[in-house]
């Protein structure tokens, strides 16, 4: 993986976390997300293929992170 590639993965997750901790897993879109970290939706489609693939990942991220604590 790129270190362009690190940054676009960085991006979709600050702003799918942010987009879920508004939203909820319901209301968020996967449009608003792409649209918060400032890339188009089809590249957002290639990282995560589903919004509860999306979802899953940063889930599991901030579990992770939370554990660490």
């Amino acid at each position: 993986m790129t270190e362009n590639d690190r940054q676009t993965e960085d991006k979709i997750f600050e702003s799918a976390t942010d987009v879920f901790l508004e939203k909820g897993m319901d209301g968020a879109r996967m449009q608003v997300i792409a649209d918060h970290a400032g890339i188009n939706k089809s590249l957002l489609h290639y990282y995560y293929r589903t919004k509860d693939h999306l979802f899953n990942a940063v889930f599991e991220k901030l579990q992770d992170r939370c554990s660490k604590i």
